[in-house]
């Protein structure tokens, strides 16, 4: 069944590349050893004096949270690890809801002798110790405990992926086994994996652009430039695109009896303009004279009195309502 769901979230890698036209050039990838084994990414290698006070389930919460077990904040700057050998495919501030994030790329051998891919996320974190395409070893501090600048009791947010596209991009995939391990069935059921000398060749920038602080050492993609212009703002993309800010208009020459000389803003029509039209129409298009109503209704209806008061009417006048 693990193979299967590799086999598809491959397939949907393959896809989500050919949808978002990104290609991976030569650049785009590391060749790394496979994972000896995973351990928990606290109180190493076992977990010990940790608890895991909020479990994984499908179509909810697809990680696991860690605390220490002294409860509240006590675990606050506590140590995190890799849970295995592998390469950082991103390690920066994400802001929001996630603080700092770590995700690290692992390749493992099952014991069918079937190789896969797997990403390691650690949030909300204090302090990161790694950088960007670093490579890791199993059991590494990669980290501190934190708490989100205050957002949350401290604690550790734990996952593990087998789709490599998801990164921090959640809601756009389904939340289930296709997309996810369960983090602790997973590191119980791969201890021990089986060991290889050769390296493996893997893909490492899968993750579409989001919004969150860079380290400085690091230059931001140029895919991601607006995506941090909007980042903490409510703008709409759209409207930030096509609505360019007005162009600033040079300086008008006004001529006066001394000379010319440029004025610093724009002057606008003088408000006689339309006045003057209304006195001095043209002559070539001379405006029709109108007629009052009560001329209107004597030219319509014609009428001749006789010496008796009658009105004569044709046929196809109005009658006099009695």
């Amino acid at each position: 069944m693990d193979s299967i769901n590799q086999t598809f979230s491959t397939i949907f890698f393959l896809i989500f590349l050919a949808f978002t036209g990104k290609t991976l050039s030569a650049s785009d990838y590391a060749e790394i050893l496979p994972a000896t084994g995973f351990d928990f990414p606290v109180g190493t290698p076992n977990a010990e004096g940790y608890y895991k006070a909020r479990g994984f389930w499908p179509n909810g919460h697809v990680g696991e949270d860690w605390n220490g077990k002294g409860g509240g904040n006590s675990d606050l700057g506590d140590p995190v690890y890799s849970i295995g050998e592998g390469i950082v495919v991103q390690s920066r501030d994400v802001r929001r809801g996630w603080g700092n994030v770590i995700i690290i790329r692992h390749v493992f051998i099952d014991k069918n002798g079937t190789t896969k891919l797997l990403d390691s996320l650690y949030a909300h974190l204090d302090s990161r110790n790694v950088v960007l395409n670093q490579i890791v070893k199993r059991g590494q501090k990669i980290g501190t405990i934190g708490n989100n600048r205050g957002m949350y009791l401290a604690h550790l947010h734990f996952e593990t992926r087998k789709n490599l596209a998801i990164g921090m991009h959640r809601s756009s995939f389904s939340k289930t086994y296709s997309n996810y391990y369960s983090p602790t069935s997973f590191i119980r059921a791969h201890r021990q994996c089986p060991d290889s000398k050769k390296t493996f060749k893997v893909p490492i920038n899968t993750f579409a652009p989001y919004p969150g602080a860079y380290p400085k050492d690091k230059k931001e993609p140029k895919s991601t430039n607006f995506a941090k212009a909007i980042s903490g703002k409510t703008i709409d993309p759209i409207k930030t695109i096509f609505n360019k800010p007005p162009q600033k208009k040079s300086p008008r020459t006004v001529i006066t009896k001394n000379g010319t000389k440029p004025s610093s803003q724009p002057k606008t029509k003088p408000p006689i303009a339309k006045k003057n039209i209304k006195e001095h129409p043209s002559k070539l298009d001379p405006q029709k004279k109108q007629l009052g109503l009560l001329a209107r209704l004597r030219a319509r209806y014609p009428s001749t009195r006789s010496g008796t008061g009658k009105v004569k009417r044709n046929r196809f006048s109005p009658r006099k309502k009695r």
